[in-house]
């Protein structure tokens, strides 16, 4: 498997890889810090260029996961390593718990250690779901989309494309969040938010520009 990323987010997610078995193969991929060493951990190599990738996906294993966290770059992320051959995969933590009634969740997910999601969601594409966040019931969220540490999101609750959902903001029930929406820390979201919206505070309000 290709990690796209070698830095924090990285670690975190290669924890939850080795949670469920040691991996076959696992090669990371940065091509932007400068100070990214040659490799990781036990020696694990560290890419640094699309030739090198492409090569890797080709000769060694075509699955790739996502360790970035930023929405926009993971759609990008995503989008540039399928058209290198690659084949997003879902990593979901044991430790996580996830319903058995009709949950739906996209390909080249991040669903973290104790991230609970209940019955009756659908999670787009790309989407990472961190550390001890909650999907309530009958939820969409939608594709690549960050959902913080902690945050919560109740039941009917529409997410829309490319959103980041900030640790422990609760969206309350039957809320729509438009695309590309900025939720901050914290935040306790009442009203439904317009496309392209940053909201803070409790009740969430837009940021002043």
């Amino acid at each position: 498997m290709l990690i796209i990323g070698a830095k924090g987010f990285a670690k975190e997610l290669f924890e939850v890889i080795l949670q469920n078995g040691p991996p076959n193969s696992i090669a990371f991929y940065d091509d932007v810090s400068e100070e990214a060493p040659s490799s990781l951990f036990r020696g694990y190599q560290v890419l640094r260029n699309a030739e090198a990738a492409a090569d890797y996906l080709h000769d060694t294993d075509q699955s790739f996961a996502l360790a970035v966290g930023n929405p926009q770059t993971r759609q990008a992320l995503f989008a540039k390593f399928v058209d290198l051959g690659g084949k997003p995969v879902t990593i979901i933590s044991p430790f996580a718990k996830i319903g058995k009634i009709d949950n739906e969740i996209g390909d080249g997910c991040n669903i973290l250690t104790n991230a609970v999601i209940e019955s009756g969601n659908s999670i787009g594409k790309g989407c990472l779901i961190h550390v001890g966040a909650l999907v309530s019931h009958d939820v969409v969220v939608g594709d690549f989309c960050e959902i913080s540490p902690h945050a919560n999101l109740l039941g009917g609750v529409q997410i829309g494309e490319c959103c980041s959902i900030g640790t422990a903001a609760v969206i309350l029930p039957r809320i729509t969040v438009g695309n590309n929406c900025v939720v901050g820390a914290g935040a306790v979201v009442t009203k439904n938010i317009p496309d392209n919206t940053v909201v803070v505070g409790n009740p969430a309000r837009p940021l002043s520009k």
